[in-house]
């Protein structure tokens, strides 16, 4: 439905899918280095674990193409699948605060399924050794 010769999906939504489809692999970038970074506080400054061995280990322990590039493609689907949610559930929603709650909670429940679903089945295919 175009208001004022403005189309939603392209003004609208086409913004927010590809945000959220960017954002969602940055930010397991970001966590994955704050998880490092935290293992590395815990086992050296707490521990007293040596520095060199801590990342000797990481980097014997961490499999580039099984660990770094699957969790990336991993949150790459994980982006499309929740922010095409979001996005469908939102747009079919009325504007009414009880319609924008039951489509919120739908999202959330729908989404969490997904991630669930997709991660069990990418597991799956790409960890099969």
């Amino acid at each position: 439905m175009e208001m004022m010769a403005i189309n939603p999906v392209q003004r609208v939504l086409a913004p927010r899918f590809w945000a959220g489809v960017v954002a969602m692999p940055v930010l397991a970038t970001v966590f994955s280095a704050v998880g490092i970074f935290g293992g590395y506080l815990v086992g050296v400054k707490l521990l007293g674990l040596d520095a060199g061995a801590f990342w000797s280990q990481m980097q014997a322990g961490v499999d580039v193409r099984a660990d770094v590039l699957n969790g990336l493609i991993k949150s790459l689907v994980f982006g499309v699948a929740v922010t095409f949610t979001a996005l469908f559930q939102g747009y079919h929603a009325q504007p009414t605060p009880e319609d924008v709650s039951r489509a919120t909670t739908r999202t959330v429940v729908i989404a969490s399924l997904m991630v669930w679903g997709l991660d069990f089945i990418m597991t799956a295919l790409m960890f099969n050794k």
